[in-house]
């Protein structure tokens, strides 16, 4: 409108001055509408250049705008491509289990302890050998004989099973239990109790109790079941009213006898048929009878914790210019810490003095991590960008007992389970990857959004802890590659994971500063402590003790009872310290900064003193 008004009065201007007389007078929106025109054209020409460069600008934030919300939906469709396949891989392999059951279930019965011709039998047979329970709707009843020894009679709702109190009873003579349960004897006290909201119609908080896979799949907070580990399964644990919510909602609990079927059932390895919960028992016996050789073989060395021995005597080399100290570990059973050098990887007592080296292929050692049991460390490395892997040592001779890994970068985060044969590696990769030790196979490949920045594994190597540079701690199951649960709570990176002694806490150091004990069973935080606050919490450790410590981009070393309350903090270091880890007892403290500096940080007397290990006046080792 305001255009038309202004070309009508420059029409009306035009024709008076042709034809030689006064313009009409002007009405009074004219006379504005001129005055406006005036002052536009005396307006200053940098005015209209700002202007212009203004719209310019939010033309191109918009422009940036359109171009990240794009890029954001092509990976959303990407993730949802991904997850739809993987559903559908998951379904075939569904359909493929359900055509074996119908094979199996076609085969003759047959005695389960009958040995092939020209093998022993494992003990000796009745005279009339038992029907095999996975050929039987349900498990046979208890004998006589075995009630009379003392067993408790059977419930009246699951007369078939005889759970025990806290192991499966055995046959006479050993072998498997005395009563195999399976999905079978289970299924039914989830329809009385259960399924009237985990079904797949309602499947209350992701949760279908109506199939045997469902079940195994858990619900939408992870994993349900723990096989052969009751206490850390959640379905049992609700159940039995041990964490929230109880289960079943709204509703009488479950019977003594029916939770303790339910029990013997997880026990059993949360099996489908008797095959699967043999396999699983003597899976178990064997992994008992390894970790009982171990045992022993500590009773002979006992008292002699893991230390340098007699390995080759190497020379330390020390780089022009130190560089920062990125990675710090102290071993979990002797007074040993362990930190990367040139191409080496230096061992030092509690005092940080240096009591061996070992050579390292890798071209840069990034990070170094300690075996469970401390008898072998891990040096983890390689050339940024172009190829990464790991070298395991032994503690004692310095010896190489594997190398193994094939990254495409050099790893951010390793760790190290001998028990288990595992090995982890973490990084660019977003992935975090568990090979084993033995022949260097990937066994799990667990993804993450972001980087992998740190790894840790339970005390029995069944979980491996992975935190990443979205905040998400995941835990992974080191047998099977399933998420057992997720810990959400750090805005920002997660630096480091610790598990303590028992595998039931959780410690985590993020970004936000915070420094966090989890209950790895429930996934929820026991406590939380500010330990730098506005700045990161890069490293965290327990030590011998009672105590955790952190340190951070403050400088500063934080020590805290393992109930979360403050013991002490260090004086500023005057640089970021990137790794903590405790001397010879929760009394010291050494964090590793960007110079290369050690910090040794006297926890009672509140002292921070330093020194450089690989100080190019650092002599060589005799």
């Amino acid at each position: 409108m305001q255009r038309l008004l202004l070309s009508t009065l420059l029409i009306g201007l035009l024709g008076a001055a042709l034809r030689g007389q006064d313009p009409p007078r002007e009405p009074a929106p004219q006379q504005r509408l001129l005055r406006l025109l005036r002052e536009l054209r005396s307006t200053d020409p940098k005015v209209w250049e700002a202007r212009l460069a203004d719209l310019e600008q939010q033309a191109r934030v918009r422009d940036a705008e359109a171009k990240t919300l794009r890029e954001q939906a092509t990976d959303l469709q990407r993730r949802a491509d991904a997850a739809a396949a993987a559903a559908a891989a998951l379904r075939a392999e569904q359909a493929k289990l359900v055509e074996l059951q119908k094979v199996l279930s076609s085969l003759p019965t047959a005695d389960p302890t009958q040995a092939p011709a020209g093998e022993a039998k494992p003990s000796a047979a009745p005279a009339k050998s038992a029907p095999d329970p996975a050929a039987a709707p349900e498990p046979k009843p208890e004998p006589k004989k075995a009630q009379a020894a003392g067993a408790a009679a059977p419930a009246a709702v699951m007369p078939t099973a005889k759970p025990p109190a806290t192991a499966p009873a055995m046959k006479d003579g050993g072998g498997e239990p005395a009563e195999l349960v399976t999905w079978a004897t289970v299924a039914p006290i989830f329809a009385e109790s259960c399924t009237g909201c985990h079904d797949p119609d309602a499947q209350k908080g992701g949760l279908d109790l109506s199939t045997f896979a469902a079940a195994r799949n858990g619900g939408g907070s992870g994993q349900s079941l723990v096989a052969g580990d009751p206490e850390q399964s959640r379905l049992y644990r609700m159940v039995t009213r041990q964490e929230r919510p109880f289960m079943p909602r709204d509703a009488d609990p479950l019977s003594n006898a029916q939770t303790k079927v339910l029990r013997t059932w997880i026990e059993q390895g949360a099996a489908e048929d008797a095959a699967g919960a043999r396999a699983f028992l003597a899976e178990r016996a064997a992994m008992a009878k390894a970790a009982g050789a171990a045992a022993d073989a500590a009773k002979l060395d006992e008292g002699a914790a893991p230390m340098p021995g007699t390995m080759p005597t190497t020379a330390l080399r020390t780089p022009h210019r130190p560089g920062p100290v990125a990675s710090l570990v102290r071993s979990p059973r002797a007074p040993l810490l362990a930190m990367p050098g040139l191409q080496q990887v230096l061992l030092c007592d509690a005092e940080l003095r240096p009591i061996g080296v070992l050579p390292c292929d890798l071209a840069h050692v990034g990070a170094v991590a300690f075996a469970e049991d401390g008898s072998a460390v891990l040096a983890a490395g390689g050339e940024p960008g172009r190829r990464g892997s790991a070298v395991l040592f032994d503690v004692r001779s310095g010896a190489v007992l594997t190398t193994c890994g094939a990254e495409k970068d050099c790893p951010l985060a390793a760790a190290v389970h001998r028990g288990a044969g595992l090995v982890a590696l973490g990084g660019s990769s977003k992935r975090a990857r568990v090979l084993r030790i033995a022949d260097g196979a990937e066994v799990l490949a667990g993804r993450h959004d972001d980087f992998v920045l740190c790894l840790a594994f339970d005390p029995a190597g069944k979980l491996l802890a992975a935190g990443d540079r979205a905040g998400s701690v995941q835990l992974w199951e080191t047998a099977g590659g399933r998420i057992f649960q997720t810990l959400a709570g750090h805005q920002g990176a997660v630096h480091a994971v610790a598990f303590d002694r028992t595998g039931k806490s959780l410690l985590t150091a993020g970004a936000d500063g915070t420094l966090r004990l989890w209950d790895v069973a429930a996934a929820k935080e026991r406590w939380r402590q500010n330990a730098h606050p506005g700045q990161q919490a890069l490293a965290a450790a327990f030590g011998p003790g009672d105590a955790v410590a952190s340190c951070g981009s403050d400088g500063v070393i934080a020590v805290f009872s393992a109930a979360g309350r403050p013991v002490a903090r260090s004086p500023a270091a005057g640089e970021w310290l990137y790794a903590v880890a405790f001397g010879a007892d929760d009394a010291v403290v050494w964090a590793g900064d960007w110079l290369g500096r050690v910090h040794r940080f006297d926890v009672a007397k509140k002292v921070l003193t330093s020194k450089v290990p690989l100080a190019p006046a650092q002599p060589a080792l005799q």
